[in-house]
């Protein structure tokens, strides 16, 4: 099990990780912004905390997956 901690921030992050935080954030997040404001009908306050909830979970999750190292393999 990978270990969140604070001295892996100058290692390579563990590439499972990173490959989808970079999915969330490069994809997933338009789309959900844009699901968000194409549902007009509801009220405004919804779709700006959508929004901005959607935003701040998906950047903290990028963030912690740099808290994550690429495993080493001892042979």
């Amino acid at each position: 099990m990978e270990q969140f901690s604070l001295n892996n921030i100058q290692k390579p992050s563990n590439k499972k990780w990173k490959m989808v935080a970079d999915y969330l954030l490069y994809t997933g997040l338009p789309a959900i912004n844009i699901f968000f404001v194409t549902l007009q009908p509801i009220s405004p306050t919804f779709t700006i905390w959508g929004i901005a909830i959607s935003n701040l979970l998906i950047a903290l999750f990028k963030g912690a997956t740099k808290l994550t190292a690429e495993e080493t393999i001892i042979s």
